[in-house]
Formats: C-alpha cells, sequence, structure tokens
C-alpha cells in the first residue's frame, strides 16, 4: 500500500470515525480504524463500537492499493502534527506497519504498528431502496434543537436518545426528555422512497457524530432490521437502537393555558444569565413572576440574592399569572436555540408544566418542569 492524501480531508475522516470509539472497551481490536485503499484512488475509513460503526469514503493519489488496521488516537494525533499540506502513507508488502511522512519530505518520520486488517468486525452494508430524504441544515436544527434535553441516567433507558416519529405525512419530528423537561420539533422532509419505519430511539452518542458530520445538501435516513442508517455525502453511519418504549410526548403539552407571556429571547436570557450568579447551586432555582408589563425573575441563596427584568411585550388568555419556579439552565438551554426570537412563555399554574415556543412558529415546543414555589 503507499498513497499520499490531503491532510485536512484525512484528518477530518479521521476525527469522525474516532468519535464513536470507546476508550474502555475490553476488546482492543475496537480501539483501532479500519484504513483500506483501492488502486482507483479510493481510500476507506471505518470504525466500529460494538453498537455504532462510521465508514467515510475520500480519495488520494494511489500508487498501490492495500489495507490495515491501525490504533486510531495514534493515527490521528500523527496526521494532526505533520506538517504540510499533504500526507504520504506506505505500508510494504508482508509487514503490518505504515510509514507516515509530509509527502515530498523524509522528515518528520513515523512508523505505526499494525495488525491484520481481516480481523477487524465485518461492516454493516447499507440499504437504500427506501429511504427519506433530509436537507442537512434541517437535520441540523432537528439535533441541535433537542440534543440538551436527552438524559444521561441509564436507569431510563429510553431517554438516553432521541426520539424519531414521522408525526404526520412527510414530517419528521426529533423527541427527547430527561423526564424533567421535554423538546420536540418537527420538519417537513425533502423525499420519501418506499416505507421507512420510525417510532424509533436513537442514541445520543450516535447523533453527535452525525451532527458534527454535516456540512451542505442532503442526508439519506433509513431503518433495517432494528438499525438505523444515515448517508452524508460521503459519510455513511449505522447504529444498534435504544431499547425501550418513549413516553407519549403529546399527553405532557398542555392544550391550553391560563396566560401566554412575549418577551424577547435575548433579553430573557441575559437577565437569567445575571440572576443564576446569585440562585443556588445544587437546585439552580429561580423564580419567574409578573409585576405590571415585566417578568421579573429573580434568584437567593444564604449569601444574598439578585433580580432582573424583561419587558413583555404581550399577555394574552389574561388571567393572573401565578409566580412559578424552575431550573435556570432548564429554561436557558432553550432559549439558546432561538436567541434573535421572540418567546411564548405559556404558564396554567405554579405547579403546571411550563411551555415555551418561538413566536409565529408552530414547529419547536418545549416543555419544562416547574420547582416549588417557597
Amino acid at each position: 500500500m503507499k498513497f499520499s492524501v490531503s491532510k485536512d480531508e484525512f484528518l477530518k475522516a479521521l476525527v469522525i470515525t474516532d468519535s464513536i470509539i470507546n476508550p474502555r472497551t475490553p476488546l482492543s481490536i475496537l480501539l483501532n480504524v479500519y484504513l483500506e485503499v483501492h488502486n482507483d484512488g479510493q481510500i476507506i475509513l471505518q470504525s466500529y463500537n460494538g453498537d455504532h460503526g462510521v465508514k467515510v469514503e475520500s480519495n488520494a493519489e494511489v500508487e498501490s492499493g492495500g489495507k490495515i488496521s491501525l490504533l486510531s488516537k495514534k493515527l490521528l494525533e500523527i496526521i494532526r502534527n505533520i506538517p504540510g499540506d499533504r500526507v504520504s502513507l506506505e505500508q510494504k508488502e508482508g509487514e503490518l506497519e505504515i510509514v507516515i511522512h509530509p509527502e515530498g519530505k523524509k522528515s518528520p518520520i513515523f512508523r505505526l504498528h499494525g495488525v491484520s486488517a481481516d480481523t477487524y468486525p465485518t461492516f454493516k452494508e447499507f440499504h437504500w431502496d427506501s429511504y427519506m430524504k433530509i436537507n442537512q441544515g434541517t437535520l441540523r436544527e432537528l439535533i441541535t434543537s433537542t440534543e440538551f434535553a436527552v438524559s444521561n441516567d441509564q436507569s431510563q433507558i429510553a431517554f438516553t436518545g432521541t426520539f424519531i416519529t414521522e408525526s404526520t405525512e412527510g414530517v419528521l419530528s426529533f423527541v427527547t426528555t430527561d423526564g424533567k423537561r421535554l423538546a420536540v420539533i418537527s420538519k417537513v422532509i425533502e423525499e420519501k422512497e418506499g416505507t421507512v419505519t420510525t417510532d424509533i430511539i436513537v442514541p445520543q452518542k450516535i447523533m453527535k457524530t452525525i451532527s458534527d458530520s454535516l456540512s451542505q445538501g442532503e442526508v439519506l435516513f433509513s431503518v433495517h432490521n432494528g438499525q438505523a442508517y444515515f448517508k452524508i455525502d460521503n459519510i455513511y453511519v449505522f447504529t444498534n437502537l435504544v431499547e425501550g418504549k418513549f413516553p407519549n410526548y403529546r399527553d405532557v403539552i398542555p392544550a391550553q393555558s391560563a396566560s401566554t407571556l412575549t418577551v424577547d429571547a435575548s433579553a430573557l436570557a441575559s437577565c437569567i444569565q445575571h440572576v443564576a450568579i446569585m440562585s443556588d447551586n445544587e437546585s439552580g432555582r429561580v423564580k419567574l413572576e409578573v409585576e405590571d408589563k415585566q417578568l421579573v425573575i429573580s434568584g437567593a441563596t444564604v449569601q444574598g440574592n439578585s433580580s432582573d427584568f424583561v419587558e413583555i411585550e404581550e399577555i394574552t388568555d389574561s388571567t393572573e399569572v401565578a409566580s412559578v419556579a424552575v431550573n435556570h439552565k432548564s429554561l436557558s438551554d432553550f432559549l439558546r436555540n432561538i436567541q434573535g426570537k421572540k418567546v411564548l412563555i405559556s404558564i396554567n399554574s405554579s405547579g403546571s408544566p411550563i411551555l415555551l415556543r418561538p413566536a409565529g412558529e408552530s414547529d419547536y415546543e418545549y416543555i419544562t418542569m416547574p420547582m416549588k414555589n417557597s
């Protein structure tokens, strides 16, 4: 095997394949990346962690093809530190070692031992007889608008991923919850071919890999035999699904509210940031109260207290608005995704779920549970 390749392109591919590798795996082979080089100029990088797999196809100037399995993080570190724009890699016939150096230069030179590529786990085949096509920008919005509400609690396994459902024909919804808050966003897909099974839960770790792989263009999404598949240009991702039953999220969203306030999302986020300094570190509790035409946010600890306010631009369903306590991070996480917009805050009582939505948009809703108002 002998080839040269753009350092930036090769590094990007390595970062993506390395992203799913579990450093605590008991199987040493799964710490490796699989490298296959074809005489026609195609190179393939693959990684697998037992649950998820990534394949990246790229191009290089190839003198001779071959394949080898190399320690992923060490290869990544070497390529990051190679000077210049292009990298040369060579494996001599019959040897399990690859020599790496800048193209056209003899130093620095690295010799990295590998293992036979034949020992690497067989990669899953991709099937695209049925799929949904999604704009990459749309998929990025679906992920970033919901990823913050995923749970890390393995005892609630169904909450540790993103629930994907075709909520209505041609509309894909992403839903996440940690039991105390819930985010749901729905977007129209570009195209649908055949039947694609939805109502699935995709692990959060692989959602981050997908998000980091997005640029421009479209993504193909499909589900086969209990696995989800994504094709992002030259990047292929597959993953086992999270087992468990996701709750009926529509039951959580209030059908109506006693009062709805309209405020500027950026101004509210700034107020919360100020008040959070003097909120309780453990609970993160802040209080929201309506005073005249202002939404007052306050926090208190044994060391002192703080308050700030944002002007209310509109109040609908005008009944007396109850004060409500909430975790400040729960609000900030949502507001971060709608900077520059107006936010609608719907409140029924101090003990009821709070509904937040971007003004003028019906496809993004966020629920957060209140805290004890004392």
